[in-house]
């Protein structure tokens, strides 16, 4: 084990936690999910693993999970959860391990591999979104700790991006302006685009940051539907993460590009997804102004693209990481919900913070916590306490120059 985890203050009374004081609890709790869940030889870090109990079997990391690690370990750092010389060290074995031995293809990692060996597993793709995200974290660790063995790395691996062979797949669509999912060996590029907003926006901001060639027009490509609910007008709705996952590495907080304010629309698109929530129109057991948080998570009936208004299935689950992830913009409600949970839901609290699914129709806990939930609760929470995440991010040229070119160059989309 590389370092040691601070001892911290943790209570085992579930009436004594609330507010902040529970966000700081399920902030650590989360931290010591990328501690100890991040293989000590590659860095590579588990997609999910037990909560409820201190084993499982799990061997499988996801590469985004990996980048959500390397912001765990800047904010551990900062807030005093383990010694900044421990974190610095986890952080250059990380990349040093990605630069060197990561399963990639023109630069893009595989979405799982084995945290072990880091071999490509479930005939996962190359991923366009993916290694997105650990960029974000990559980034923000980069930023933040300073250190010339991190930085070579990271612009080792930055500079391996093939930005126009994701663009163009492979140069037989010269003319695109939307990027491609991904690649497996095996068919080639996927048949799917990042052309219609989700939760795409960062892996945009850092090509047009680090690759000047890429088309000012690409933003303006994806397409921006709006969908009303309950006096709530939003682009696309949908699950939660897809309004969370980017804007927690992009401080973007009174930028407009013509009639859209995106970090508007995800604090608006909260309070409609908690809205249908209220309304309860399944009449699922528990649903309310303090029990909501529709994203993509685990279920009863498995893993499910949850989510209202627009699109997304609703099951009764719930996923409390995703209401309290929000907090970067409803903190009232997303407190509000985490102090419900905690007090109501007492046995979904467990070594990694709440579990991963809620649906008390079904009198049915998550057994389990998923990296890349607890990374986008993480970040929120940061960002509340102190726009951490958004201060060290927004520091990295790439990030500035991306946000310049896509959002405030570009014609409005």
């Amino acid at each position: 084990m590389i370092g040691t985890i601070l001892a911290i203050a943790t209570s085992s009374c579930f009436c004594q936690l609330q507010g902040d004081a529970l966000l700081d609890d399920l902030s650590y709790k989360a931290f010591r999910y990328f501690w100890e869940q991040s293989n000590v030889a590659t860095g590579l870090t588990k997609d999910r693993a037990a909560n409820l109990t201190t084993t499982d079997g799990y061997n499988v990391a996801s590469i985004a999970a990996t980048g959500y690690s390397l912001v765990a370990y800047a904010i551990g750092a900062d807030r005093g959860w383990i010694g900044k010389s421990s974190a610095r060290t986890r952080v250059r074995l990380t990349l040093q391990y990605l630069n060197t031995s990561g399963a990639k293809k023109n630069g893009w990692f595989y979405h799982f591999v084995n945290w072990q060996t880091g071999q490509r597993v479930w005939n996962s793709e190359v991923s366009s979104i993916d290694t997105a995200i650990l960029i974000a974290g990559m980034l923000v660790a980069e930023r933040y700790f300073a250190d010339s063995q991190i930085t070579a790395s990271t612009n080792s691996i930055l500079k391996a991006i093939d930005w126009h062979w994701m663009l163009t797949d492979g140069g037989a669509k010269p003319n695109s302006l939307t990027f491609c999912h991904g690649w497996t060996p095996e068919s080639g590029f996927i048949p799917y685009r990042w052309d219609t907003y989700s939760e795409e926006m960062m892996l945009y901001v850092q090509a047009y940051g680090a690759y000047p060639a890429l088309p000012l027009g690409c933003w303006a490509a994806v397409s921006k539907p709006m969908v009303t609910y309950g006096g709530y007008t939003v682009i696309s709705g949908g699950p939660l993460f897809m309004h969370q996952m980017s804007h927690g590495f992009l401080d973007i907080k009174g930028i407009k590009q013509g009639s859209y304010d995106y970090w508007e629309n995800s604090r608006q698109d909260t309070l409609a997804s908690r809205q249908y929530c209220i309304n309860n129109p399944k009449h699922y057991t528990g649903y309310g102004a303090n029990f909501w948080g529709l994203s993509a998570g685990d279920t009863p009936d498995g893993y499910m693209a949850l989510g209202a208004p627009g699109w997304g299935s609703d099951n009764g689950t719930i996923i409390p990481t995703s209401a309290i992830a929000s907090v970067m913009f409803t903190p009232t409600e997303s407190k509000a919900a985490a102090d419900y949970i905690y007090s109501y839901r007492p046995a979904a609290y467990g070594r990694y913070g709440f579990s991963n699914g809620i649906n008390p129709s079904r009198n049915w806990i998550d057994p389990d916590v998923i990296g890349i939930d607890l990374g986008m609760m993480l970040v929120g929470i940061a960002n509340y306490k102190d726009n951490f995440v958004h201060k060290w991010s927004t520091a990295h040229p790439i990030i500035k120059s991306g946000i310049l070119r896509m959002l405030l160059l570009t014609k409005k989309s």
